[in-house]
């Protein structure tokens, strides 16, 4: 009976070694857990420029690649007509001005090139004198030059807008916006009479 009461104590006296063991490991090895899990909370991964929020950015690049992309970027869809009409509006001036620049460039050359009574079928030729088709050719192709700046300034008017338009996507403006003009009678301290004056109010925000 001795040697059983021992044995059981023996057995339990392991159990509890065991136990203490494995709950000091745990003790242990818990603070380590905790505090990956607080680093990994602590961690912030950066969001990338061009995809955080409302970017003024990423409308630049969209209007730069394709005009008008980056007005619909910015859900300013009544802008996208105006920009294609101007850009089309444009063109067609460039189309022309090409056109005319050239046939009194090579009028112009024809002129030059003829002799006395020698004649022609070009009708620029037959019915303007020279000094006309120098000066139509000087012109279309200052008009032609013009267009083409115009096209520059254009693309970089559109890409500028929506840039800025970007800038104020989220910008919060309040409906309680006023401003008024209200009459008021107007005595100062050393005056006797009474004169009429206007005030002006206005209200920003919330009251």
């Amino acid at each position: 009976m001795t040697i059983k009461l021992s044995n059981s104590v023996a057995s339990s006296l392991k159990h509890l070694r065991f136990w203490l063991s494995f709950v000091l490991f745990l003790s242990f090895l818990s603070p380590s857990f905790s505090q990956t899990e607080k680093q990994k909370e602590d961690i912030v991964v950066p969001h990338h420029k061009y995809f955080e929020g409302h970017n003024p950015t990423k409308a630049m690049w969209m209007s730069a690649a394709l005009p008008g992309l980056g007005q619909y970027y910015n859900r300013k869809f009544w802008k996208i007509p105006i920009v294609y009409a101007g850009f089309s509006g444009l063109a067609f001036a460039v189309i022309t001005s090409k056109q005319k620049y050239i046939s009194y460039r090579d009028a112009y050359s024809i002129r030059l090139s003829l002799a006395d009574g020698e004649t022609t079928d070009n009708v620029l030729v037959n019915s303007l004198p020279e000094s006309t088709l120098l000066s139509g050719r000087e012109y279309y192709q200052s008009n032609l030059e013009r267009s083409y700046i115009l096209i520059g300034a254009f693309y970089l008017l559109q890409i500028i807008d929506a840039t800025i338009d970007a800038h104020f996507y989220d910008y919060d403006i309040n409906d309680n916006l006023s401003i008024g003009i209200d009459p008021i009678i107007y005595q100062d301290r050393n005056q006797i009479y009474a004169a009429p004056g206007l005030k002006l109010h206005w209200t920003m925000g919330k009251p």
